[in-house]
């Protein structure tokens, strides 16, 4: 609704309902049972707001009625406007309704006794006055709403014209009780039994109890835990690495396949060392075919005994470089050690690679036993020892943890592959030996000592702020 320099633009429009005048003494009484019957079968506030200034009219006629809700404020002199008739939903931004918020104040401050009564104009200030004129008609009749022990819940106003008669106000006077009784039903069970306290004295309780009730639980003592990535990988395996330098030409076992003790794993070019070989035992055969000639000579010449000592100990000599080169040649086949799982990357990845002495090239497993490692960021390192508390939660089976202790921590932190810094742990599942498949990743929840719920909290915000700032 809109503010202008004409009245009759200005107001709101009128409430049209068939009650156009007071009903008689029988009728009335009737009407009024009704609207108490009524009032008492609403179900919420919301509603009995709603026939206070609508359906009132068929006991009252009168221009426009306003419900005012008790609010905050000392005294409760900051009132809430709820309803008005012929309008279904208030916004309270409007010209007309911030003005009927400063109208029920002043009547408030102006009005202590808060009875039922005609509003005297006198009584109000120049301002109200003046917007009295601009909204509303010249009579406006105060109703308060009294709960038990006659606290004030709320106000009714209503506006016409003529003057509020005699019968009228003895019958309101009845409805008003019966509508603060139905608002009194509203009222929280926590309300009712308070006593009233100002808005200030309510939000200083409030806040007191608050805090206490927070340092109170900031004080509790809960089990500290991170969560930090986890893999599971075999327990003490077996590294297969290359006992030469070479170049890898074939893998002669899958990813995650089970191997026998003695089974070949992978070999190297070996193409050098068959040289070798061959021109070893080439050498070898042409010693030895010396050794023959001037040992089947020295039956003839005498002299050439003295060449058979040299021949025979070159002969060994190259027999020797004949059962190295043989060996080395052996040593291009690598076969497994034991039993277990081969633990590598595509095989792809290594065919036709180089590697040097030592470098591993698989790991040979236990797939029935098994750890899990714990990748803990620095960030969020908490004091661990063995035996602490582990659930893993795996990507596979997120919604069944596994149960593990601490096996071993690390004293110093490395260097990840994804990048930053964390600390080693190892756990052991608990329960019994079975087998768990190696390689499956997810989280672990690793539990520490109890700590204050404050700290628990704050724990990393204070160390980022040491961190920053020194403190």
């Amino acid at each position: 609704m809109s503010q202008g320099p004409d009245r009759a633009q200005a107001r709101p429009p009128a409430q049209k309902d068939g009650a156009a005048k007071s009903a008689g003494p029988a009728e009335g009484l009737v009407r009024l049972i009704a609207l108490e019957r009524q009032a008492r079968r609403c179900e919420s506030r919301q509603e009995l707001a709603f026939t206070m200034v609508n359906w009132t009219h068929r006991l009252i006629p009168y221009y426009q009625a306003l419900f005012f809700r008790r609010g905050g404020g000392d005294n409760g002199a900051s009132p809430v406007l709820e309803a008005v008739s012929a309008v279904a939903t208030v916004d309270g931004n409007t010209p007309f309704a911030l003005w009927a918020r400063d109208f029920c104040r002043s009547l408030l401050q102006r009005y202590p006794e808060v009875k039922l009564q005609q509003i005297d104009p006198g009584r109000l200030d120049k301002a109200t006055v003046a917007g009295w004129q601009q909204w509303w008609p010249a009579q406006v009749l105060l109703c308060p709403l009294r709960g038990r022990n006659q606290a004030l819940l709320g106000l009714l106003l209503l506006a016409r014209e003529e003057p509020f008669l005699p019968q009228e106000l003895s019958l309101l006077e009845v409805l008003s009780d019966a509508y603060g009784h139905a608002l009194a039903a509203f009222q929280s069970e926590a309300r009712r039994g308070l006593p009233a306290l100002s808005t200030k004295k309510r939000r200083t309780v409030g806040l007191t109890v608050a805090a206490t009730l927070l340092a109170l639980l900031l004080l509790v003592r809960i089990p500290e835990s991170v969560l930090a990535p986890a893999e599971i990988v075999p327990r003490d395996p077996l590294i297969v690495s290359s006992p030469v330098r070479g170049q890898i030409r074939d893998i002669d076992v899958q990813p995650y396949q089970m191997v026998r003790r003695g089974q070949l794993l992978f070999h190297l070019d070996d193409t050098e060392m068959v040289n070798q070989l061959a021109l070893a035992q080439k050498n070898l055969q042409v010693v030895q075919a010396e050794y023959l000639r001037a040992e089947q000579k020295a039956f003839s010449d005498p002299l050439s005994k003295a060449d058979l000592e040299v021949l025979r100990v070159q002969a060994e000599e190259k027999a020797l470089i004949v059962d190295y080169t043989r060996q080395e040649l052996e040593r291009q086949k690598i076969s497994a050690a034991q039993d277990g799982m081969a633990l590598f990357s595509d095989r792809n990845d290594w065919i036709g690679r180089p590697v040097a002495i030592g470098e591993k090239v698989m790991t040979l497993a236990d797939p029935a036993r098994a750890e899990i490692r714990i990748m803990m960021p620095v960030d969020d390192a908490i004091a661990l020892e063995p035996g602490a508390a582990v659930r893993l939660f795996l990507r596979t089976d997120p919604l069944n943890p596994v149960a593990a202790t601490i096996s071993r921590t690390s004293f110093k932190a490395e260097e990840q592959p994804g990048g930053g810094l964390s600390f080693v742990l190892k756990a052991t599942f608990d329960g019994p030996e079975q087998e768990r498949r190696i390689g499956l990743q997810g989280t672990a929840k690793v539990y520490g000592g109890r700590v204050s719920l404050f700290y628990y909290i704050f724990r990393k915000p204070l160390s980022v702020i040491r961190r920053e700032v020194g403190l």
